[in-house]
C-alpha cells in the first residue's frame, strides 16, 4: 500500500455568517466569515494519521466584479479553493506548520484565482 493523504471538503464545512451587513450604497459591501476546522487524513503502510486545521475565511457579501456572494456561494468558493490547495500541499510537515502554510496558500489562491473577490484567510 502506498502512502496518500486525503482531504475532501464540503460546502457545509464553511458555515458563513454575516458580520457586517451590506448597506447597498457602494459598488461592494458587507462582510461575512466562516470558521472551519478541516480534516486531513494521511494513510501509510502500518497506520493512519489524522489532524485538523482551523482556518477563518472572510469575504464580502457583494463585490463590483462578482456581484452578490451569498453564504452558499461563499461556501462553494471556499470548498473549491481549499481542495485545490490541499491537492498540492507538502504533507511531510508537522501538523502545526502544515496548517499555517495551508492557510497562507489558501489566502494566496483566493487572491490569484478570484482577484476581485477580496477574500482573506487566517489560521485561525
Amino acid at each position: 500500500m502506498a502512502s496518500f493523504t486525503y482531504a475532501d471538503f464540503d460546502p457545509s464545512d464553511f458555515p458563513f455568517v454575516t458580520i457586517v451587513k451590506d448597506d447597498g450604497t457602494d459598488k461592494g459591501g458587507g462582510w461575512q466569515q466562516a470558521k472551519a476546522n478541516l480534516k486531513f487524513t494521511h494513510k501509510f503502510p502500518g497506520g493512519t494519521t489524522e489532524w485538523h486545521c482551523a482556518i477563518t475565511i472572510k469575504m464580502p457579501l457583494r463585490t463590483e466584479k462578482m456581484g452578490q456572494i451569498d453564504p452558499l456561494r461563499a461556501a462553494k468558493l471556499s470548498e473549491e479553493i481549499t481542495e485545490e490547495v490541499a491537492n498540492v500541499m507538502n504533507y511531510n510537515l508537522p501538523p502545526g506548520i502544515f496548517c499555517k502554510r495551508f492557510a497562507d496558500a489558501v489566502d494566496v489562491a483566493f487572491k490569484t484565482k478570484y482577484e476581485g473577490l477580496g477574500a482573506r484567510v487566517t489560521n485561525p
